[in-house]
C-alpha cells in the first residue's frame, strides 16, 4: 500500500466534521505506519555482520520504540475523534494533543526508518525518503508543536 493510500484509508475512517487537527493526525498515523512497515521489511531482508539487520538487538529496540510510539499516537487520535463523535464534546485540547504528538513522533519514526536504510534511505524514489521530505511541512501545517502546546495549556486552564 502506498503512503498516499495510507493517508486515504485513515482520512476515510474519520468524518470530515472533525477539527482539521484530528484529520491531520489520522493522516500522519498512516505515514508513520508506512515508514515502520518499510523499516521492518528492510530489517528482515538486509544482511549485516553475517545475519539479518533484525537480529541486532539495537534494531529490535528501535523497532519496539517505533511500534510503541505509533500506538500512542493512534490512541490520542482515536480519543479526540471519539470525544467528538460519541460524547459530542469539544475536542480542542485533545485534537491539539493528537496533532502535536503524532507529528513529533512521525518525525522521529520516519527519521529512524531513514537511518535503518542507511544511504539508500535518502535516495530519491525511496518511500522513506519521500515520507521524510513530506513530514517536515506537515509538522508546521495547522500549527507548530509550540502552538499546539499553547492551545493545550489554554484549554487546561479553562477546565479548572
Amino acid at each position: 500500500m502506498t503512503h498516499a493510500a495510507c493517508w486515504c484509508a485513515n482520512l476515510a475512517a474519520l468524518a470530515f466534521s472533525k477539527p482539521v487537527s484530528v484529520i491531520l493526525s489520522a493522516a500522519h498515523n498512516g505515514s508513520i505506519r508506512r515508514a515502520f512497515d518499510e523499516a521492518l521489511v528492510h530489517a528482515g531482508m538486509r544482511g549485516i555482520f553475517g545475519g539479518k539487520r533484525f537480529d541486532l538487538q539495537l534494531t529490535q529496540v528501535t523497532l519496539a520504540d517505533m511500534a510503541t510510539d505509533i500506538d500512542a499516537a493512534a490512541l490520542l487520535t482515536y480519543r479526540a475523534a471519539w470525544r467528538q463523535d460519541v460524547r459530542k464534546q469539544l475536542t480542542t485540547a485533545e485534537a491539539a494533543m493528537a496533532k502535536m504528538t503524532v507529528t513529533e513522533k512521525a518525525q522521529r519514526i520516519i527519521d529512524r526508518a531513514v537511518q535503518m536504510f542507511g544511504g539508500r534511505g535518502v535516495r530519491r524514489g525511496e518511500i522513506v525518503e519521500s515520507l521524510y521530505r513530506e513530514i517536515r511541512a506537515l509538522r508546521i501545517y495547522e500549527g507548530t508543536t509550540e502552538v499546539q502546546k499553547i492551545i493545550i495549556a489554554r484549554e487546561m486552564v479553562k477546565r479548572v
